[in-house]
C-alpha cells in the first residue's frame, strides 16, 4: 500500500482514526454506563487480493460483524468485526447483567446493529469532519461468517473489481472486567481512492 500513501500520509490517517476511535469509545461508554477504552494498536492498508490471507493469519475462525455502506466524498463499506464466541458477552455488557440468556439472545442482532452503527458512524463522521468533507451512511447489517469467507462477505464477487483498498484497524475493547478484541475494516472503492488520498494531502498541507 506504500504505492498509495506516503509515510506522512499514513501517519495522518492513523492520527485521524485515533481521534475517531476515541469518540467512538465515548459513545460506547454511554451505552455500557462505564469507562471504555478502545486502543488502536495497528492500522494496515491491504489490497483486496491480499486481504483474505491476511485476515486468516490473525483473526479468529468465526466472526460476528456489522457492516454499513457509506458515500459522500468517498464511497465504500465499513465493518465492525469481533470473535463470534464473544458477541453475546459484548451484548450482555451493553444490555446489563440482569437479563436472561434467552433475552440476551433475542436482542443480540438489534443490539449489535446499534453498536456497529454508533462506532462506525463516529469513525466515519470524525474522519470526514477533520478533512472538511461530508459522508453519509446506510442502515447497518449484522452478519456471522467464517473468516476464510470474510472478504467475499464484505465484497460480493460482482463488486470485487470496484474496491481499491481495505483500511483495517485492529482495536481492543476494555469493558470493566472484559477484554474484547475487535477490528474495523473500511473498504474504499476505486473511484474514491484518489479523492481520499487528495483529502489527506490537503489536510497534511494545512497542518504544515
Amino acid at each position: 500500500m506504500s504505492r498509495l500513501l506516503s509515510a506522512d500520509e499514513h501517519d495522518v490517517v492513523v492520527e485521524l482514526m485515533n481521534i475517531g476511535i476515541g469518540r467512538a469509545a465515548s459513545a460506547l461508554s454511554q451505552m455500557v454506563q462505564d469507562e471504555v477504552l478502545l486502543s488502536v494498536p495497528e492500522l494496515q492498508f491491504l489490497l483486496p487480493e491480499d486481504a483474505s490471507d491476511r485476515f486468516c493469519s490473525f483473526m479468529p475462525g468465526v466472526l460476528a460483524g456489522v457492516m454499513q455502506d457509506f458515500n459522500g466524498f468517498m464511497a465504500g463499506r465499513a465493518a465492525l468485526l469481533f470473535p463470534e464466541d464473544r458477541s453475546l458477552e459484548l451484548v450482555r455488557a451493553i444490555l446489563g447483567e440482569d437479563m436472561s440468556a434467552e433475552e440476551i439472545s433475542e436482542l443480540e442482532q438489534e443490539t449489535l446493529a446499534e453498536l456497529g452503527n454508533i462506532l462506525l458512524n463516529n469513525c466515519l463522521a470524525t474522519l470526514a469532519n477533520l478533512l472538511n468533507q461530508q459522508i453519509h451512511t446506510e442502515l447497518p447489517q449484522v452478519f456471522n461468517v467464517d473468516t476464510p469467507h470474510l472478504l467475499s462477505r464484505l465484497i460480493p464477487a460482482d463488486e470485487a473489481d470496484n474496491t481499491s483498498f481495505i483500511m483495517l484497524v485492529q482495536i481492543e475493547f476494555s469493558l470493566r472486567e472484559r477484554d474484547l478484541q475487535g477490528y474495523l475494516a473500511f473498504l474504499i472503492d476505486v473511484q474514491s481512492a484518489g479523492v481520499f488520498v487528495k483529502a489527506i494531502q490537503n489536510y497534511l498541507a494545512e497542518c504544515a
